[in-house]
């Protein structure tokens, strides 16, 4: 059954099957980054591919129920046409798109309360970002279908719809916990996956980072030497033990070169690194004016503190796949 979305009840389904939500991001990969850098452009065509994909991967285990937000592209129901019978039933929910990426954030609020045992989010870390904000502790399977694709898990999407399947099986097992940055003061509170980075900057403008000389520090809770963007940077300093974050402040010391973006390859100068444990409380410096947050500046700066905060689970298909194999 393919839903209309306007009589679904969340809560009700949680009765009768396994939900798996699924938020596709019709915008993501369309930013500056294509002029300053080459980064790819994911068109819609692609991603209603990719998605049925992901569907079809899903219907390869035990019955369950996909429960989608509505895009305002239309790519999940093209997407469910495109695979046909080869899927699980989709409901939508009762949720109007407002076309910004509180969509995604209230979609992950409503799939909480749904009890969900996956939230599938294909997009980029802007798109996880917004669905951790609706639900900081989400299982997630994030699909790369952004521009630098940090958490973004880029095994094919059919055997990462299986995977899934499999590791709802195992409860949590096959979901690695993460940790994200909590923004708080002057009155606004937000949250970053990848990273809360402090820039000198007047204007939001085209968000994404690009220019190291406007860094001023950052707080990671990923080091990833193969990551695109500002991981690459906090990899330099070695790996992050589990349950820690990085600050660093930007400045005359170490040179890292780092690719920024897809085709951006740039010096970053790094003054002082740190590690951090959950809790421990960054107070942004004065001369910061905007927070970027994995990756896009979205924030004024002014009295904000950034702090590790246990976060949101992402899936190793990997892991997934060989509990399948020990089955058998």
């Amino acid at each position: 059954m393919l839903s209309t979305g306007g009589r679904h009840s969340p809560r009700a389904s949680t009765l009768d099957v396994v939900i798996v939500g699924l938020v596709v991001n019709p915008v993501s990969s369309k930013d500056i980054r294509r002029l300053v850098g080459l980064a790819r452009v994911v068109d819609s065509a692609e991603k209603v591919n990719i998605v049925a994909r992901l569907l079809t991967g899903l219907s390869a285990g035990a019955p369950l129920e996909v429960l989608a937000l509505d895009d305002g592209a239309g790519l999940v129901r093209r997407a469910a046409r495109v695979a046909g019978r080869a899927r699980p039933p989709i409901e939508f929910l009762p949720l109007r798109p407002t076309h910004t990426e509180e969509d995604s954030a209230q979609a992950a609020r409503l799939l909480a309360q749904a009890g969900a045992a996956a939230v599938v989010v294909v997009g980029g870390d802007g798109t996880v970002r917004a669905v951790v904000e609706g639900w900081p502790e989400a299982p997630l399977v994030a699909v790369s279908a952004g521009t630098n694709n940090a958490l973004a898990l880029t095994e094919e999407p059919t055997l990462l719809g299986y995977a899934t399947v499999l590791a709802i099986e195992t409860g949590l097992e096959c979901f690695r916990p993460l940790l994200s940055v909590e923004v708080s003061g002057a009155g606004q509170r937000a949250t970053a996956v990848v990273d809360a980075v402090g820039v000198r900057h007047q204007w939001v403008g085209a968000a994404a980072l690009w220019e190291p000389s406007t860094l001023v520090e950052g707080v990671f809770t990923l080091a990833e030497p193969a990551a695109v963007g500002m991981a690459s940077v906090a990899a330099a300093f070695g790996p992050l033990l589990a349950g820690r974050a990085r600050y660093l402040r930007f400045g005359p010391g170490r040179t890292v070169r780092a690719v920024l973006a897809p085709g951006l390859v740039r010096d970053v100068e790094i003054a002082e690194v740190r590690d951090l444990g959950v809790g421990d409380p960054v107070l942004v410096d004065p001369e910061v004016t905007l927070l970027a947050l994995d990756g896009e500046r979205r924030l004024a700066a002014g009295g904000t503190v950034l702090t590790p905060r246990s976060g949101p689970y992402l899936l190793e298909p990997h892991a997934a796949l060989a509990r399948r194999l020990e089955r058998h």
